[in-house]
C-alpha cells in the first residue's frame, strides 16, 4: 500500500485553512453581532444574521463537496482546491442574501426581539 504524501499534506493544509477561515468568519460574527446590538441598529442585527446563515450553508456545502468522488484524469491541486473553497464561498454568501433557508430570518426575529425586552 502506497502513501501519496502530497494528497495527505494538500488535505491538511486545507484543514488547517477550513478552521481558520470559520474562525475568522465567527469572530467577524460576533463582533458584527456585538456592535448591533450595542449600537441598536437593526439593518446590522439583520446582517449579522445573514452572515451566520452564510456559515452554515458554506459549511454544508463543503460536505456535500467532500462526499464527491473525482477523477484522475484532471489533476486536482491545491490551487483547484483553493479556488472551489472561495466559489462556493461566494455562493453561500449569496444565497444566505435570498432568504431562501430563512435561517437569517428566523434568527432576526429571535435576537431583535431580546433587544426590545432588553430596554
Amino acid at each position: 500500500m502506497m502513501i501519496d504524501t502530497n494528497m495527505i499534506n494538500m488535505q491538511t493544509a486545507q484543514t488547517s485553512t477550513s478552521v481558520a477561515q470559520e474562525t475568522s468568519e465567527m469572530t467577524s460574527f460576533d463582533r458584527a453581532l456585538n456592535s448591533a446590538i450595542q449600537s441598536d441598529d437593526q439593518k446590522k442585527l439583520y446582517e449579522s444574521c445573514q452572515q451566520l446563515e452564510s456559515v452554515f450553508i458554506n459549511k454544508v456545502l463543503d460536505s456535500m463537496r467532500a462526499c464527491i468522488s473525482h477523477s484522475d484524469l484532471i489533476e486536482r491541486g491545491f490551487a483547484t482546491e483553493t479556488y472551489e473553497s472561495m466559489l462556493y464561498d461566494e455562493y453561500a454568501k449569496n444565497m444566505s442574501k435570498t432568504g431562501s433557508l430563512g435561517i437569517a430570518d428566523l434568527l432576526y426575529k429571535q435576537l431583535s426581539s431580546q433587544l426590545v425586552e432588553k430596554e
